[in-house]
């Protein structure tokens, strides 16, 4: 039965991490990898973090878009929205206003020793913008209930009057 129980833990482990799940992965000297990300909803915020578990802090984390992306795997210049310097652990958290695609980008330093870097990304929608309008302020409030007041008596009101015109023509 021992046999069975390795089994299941091994098959356990090597499930696909999912959103917001931790990774560690191996980054040689001067390499990179990349995770793409589609923003569905925007204001959106971008959180990165990753640490070093063994090796050197020469490794960096960067967050790009689709066009900086394509820029910067051609080796052409690039503009990266948000970065870290190279350490053994860094974070950054960006929001994001346009819905697309973007790549979060890590990066060893070319002539450092390879790193085995474990990383955390997430992104949810930002709603702590303050973009969000939760209530009406009471003037518009009163403005409201007195429009939607009158529309009610002149639907009702002409209503009415259509029936008792409709009332009288059959009698």
């Amino acid at each position: 039965m021992t046999g069975w129980f390795g089994i299941a833990i091994l098959l356990a482990a090597s499930g696909s991490a999912g959103p917001g799940a931790s990774q560690a992965i191996r980054i040689d000297a001067g390499e990179f990898r990349w995770w793409p990300l589609h923003v569905r909803k925007a204001p959106s915020e971008i959180i990165c973090r990753f640490e070093v578990l063994h090796g050197a802090g020469t490794v960096h984390a960067e967050l790009l878009g689709e066009h900086e992306f394509r820029q910067f795997v051609r080796g052409r210049p690039y503009d990266k929205l948000i970065g870290t310097p190279a350490a053994a652990n860094a974070q950054f958290s960006q929001i994001v206003q346009d819905r697309g695609d973007y790549a979060v980008v890590i990066m060893n330093n070319a002539g450092a020793p390879p790193a085995i870097v474990s990383m955390y990304i997430e992104t949810r929608l930002a709603t702590e913008s303050g973009g969000i309008a939760r209530t009406l302020p009471p003037e518009r409030r009163l403005a409201v209930i007195l429009i939607s007041f009158a529309i009610f008596f002149i639907s009702a009101g002409w209503s009415g009057l259509r029936l008792i015109r409709a009332m009288k023509n059959a009698a």
